[in-house]
């Protein structure tokens, strides 16, 4: 009996520990920082819908200290007729640290915000209204992506328990 249910505990907590391994490793999205990410999720976003999937091509951060963020992103969408067309953006971050802290010497990027106050789509400043509304629609996406591999999580680890538990049972 005491056998059994340590096989149980073992196959639980390694359920539990692949659901975590896996969920933080979907969180990580290629080690690109968070403003990178918002940037193209947000240019993506400033796309018509119907523009098909966007080819990243680069992204470069420009940062000096007390000045505003910059991400610099190329890539090539879809434009008429089926051809592919080069474009480049740009997601301005301003800075939000008061004061250096151990923190922001650390890791200087954490001294900017993480939502961009201007973004500029082929040369041309994206308005306010648009911009927050692009925002928006990216956060909701990411939380959606973030939804999902949390339910595949979860499925998965239930198949792992489901099948740990037949183990023990069939021994």
């Amino acid at each position: 009996m005491i056998k059994r249910f340590d096989r149980r505990r073992r196959c639980v907590l390694g359920a539990v520990s692949v659901t975590l391994l896996t969920a933080m490793s979907g969180c990580s999205n290629s080690g690109e920082d968070v403003r990178v990410v918002l940037c193209k999720d947000v240019v993506q976003a400033l796309l018509s819908s119907d523009s098909g999937p966007v080819a990243w091509s680069s992204a470069d951060i420009r940062m000096r200290r007390g000045e505003d963020l910059r991400v610099d992103l190329g890539f090539s969408a879809p434009g008429g007729g089926g051809s592919a067309r080069a474009m480049r953006a740009v997601c301005i971050y301003p800075y939000d640290a008061v004061e250096d802290t151990a923190l922001t010497l650390a890791d200087p990027m954490s001294a900017y915000s993480t939502s961009p106050r201007r973004v500029i789509l082929n040369g041309r400043s994206v308005s306010n209204p648009q911009l927050a509304e692009a925002v928006k629609r990216a956060m909701l996406a990411q939380g959606w992506d973030l939804l999902e591999r949390a339910r595949l999580g979860v499925e998965s680890a239930a198949q792992h328990i489901g099948q740990g538990l037949n183990d023990i049972q069939g021994r």
